[in-house]
């Protein structure tokens, strides 16, 4: 009878030892599905005792802060990330226990916009730690100031052509009309701003068009020096009122797998620009380089040049070096973003160096 009575406890212990294994090895599976879920998250994620020492952070955090999980474990952290902004959240929710959710602008360690949750970890009611999650919130921002500065300079761009037409026929309306001398000299100004708009807006749709990444090639074998030439002589007026001289020395057997009609765009900006932007008697040359896979395509000109500080930003829409001078000469400031969105599709990239007061060398490069 105890012998029965004993194997019937061994066989309910055995019983027991077998659930409580399979809880264990299933909490183990949950533990690092969790911890595989944490490591893998966009956001960062930081966990931090009472006293403000990191519990534990993962890959996000290490690649934000550029640290490590091993130094940064245990430690305080005013230790670890410096930021007397973070620290401040942190010491407000483990004093108070209430979520905390803020935008912030570090300039260091890193420069760079987010938006920090922070939240008490509860034990027994009482606080004994904190949870932070951040969200690098930098590329946010940056699109949306590209975004009102577009808006702002669209909005500029149009009303100064569209006062001017609505003053000079206003004018006219008023009995400008039947002075004759003045009135076609009037109607000129207005065809002119009419012409400026119709760009504007043609550009626009343009790189809208090349913006949406929707655009579809069409690629065929391009001698690219006889693109080119085609170009340069659309431009002979224009040339000859400069009295500018441009030579092509690109091969006659350069060839290259393009949409010849975005290319076409392509020079007829940096040709148009090196034209418009040069000195008078001036020069211009269009020359390439092979560099292992591809080709690099040169427009130099003898030209006013860039200063140092507007180089970086060449290639944004409506960024003018000279305002003034490019609304005198007709541009729209889109035509160089336009050249980078082509060449941008055809798997290439631009650039430029230049020395103010003795000229500018845009270049592009294509795959062979």
């Amino acid at each position: 009878m105890f012998n029965l009575k004993k194997k019937k406890q061994i066989l309910q212990l055995e019983d027991s030892l077998t659930q409580a294994n399979s809880k264990i090895t299933e909490l183990e599976k949950q533990l690092n599905s969790i911890r595989a879920l944490l490591e893998n998250m966009v956001e960062g994620v930081m966990t931090l005792d009472k006293d403000s020492r990191i519990v534990s952070i993962n890959n996000s955090i290490e690649k934000i802060f550029a640290i490590s999980k091993k130094e940064s474990e245990g430690r305080f952290l005013l230790e670890v990330i410096r930021n007397n902004d973070i620290a401040e959240v942190v010491n407000k929710v483990l004093s108070d226990g209430k979520f905390i959710s803020k935008e912030l602008t570090l300039v260091w360690p890193v420069q760079k916009n987010f938006k920090v949750n922070a939240s008490p970890i509860l034990e027994n009611s009482a606080i004994s730690g904190c949870l932070l999650v951040i969200h690098d919130i930098t590329e946010i921002r940056r699109l949306e100031t590209v975004r009102q500065d577009f808006v702002a300079n669209v909005s500029h761009e149009l009303k100064t052509p569209l006062t001017s037409i609505k003053g000079f026929v206003e004018t006219l309306l008023e009995g400008a009309l039947e002075d004759k001398e003045n009135s076609r000299h009037f109607l000129e100004i207005i065809r002119d701003h009419a012409n400026r708009l119709d760009s504007l807006v043609n550009d626009l749709l343009d790189l809208s068009h090349l913006e949406s990444k929707e655009i579809a090639l069409r690629k065929e074998e391009v001698n690219l020096k006889n693109l080119a030439d085609d170009i340069i002589a659309s431009f002979r007026s224009h040339l000859k009122k400069g009295a500018v001289v441009i030579k092509n020395d690109l091969p006659s057997n350069l060839v290259a797998k393009v949409d010849k009609d975005k290319i076409g765009q392509v020079f007829t900006n940096l040709i148009g620009n090196a034209i418009k932007f040069n000195r008078e008697n001036g020069t211009i040359k269009v020359y390439h380089q092979e560099s292992g896979d591809k080709i690099q395509i040169f427009v130099e000109d003898s030209g006013i040049g860039i200063p140092p500080k507007d180089i970086p930003r060449i290639f944004e829409r409506f960024y003018r070096v000279d305002k003034a001078r490019s609304r005198e000469l007709g541009g729209t400031g889109l035509g160089l973003s336009i050249v980078k969105h082509i060449i941008e599709l055809h798997n290439g990239s631009v650039g430029v160096e230049s020395t103010e007061g003795l000229g500018s060398k845009f270049y592009f490069y294509l795959p062979k």
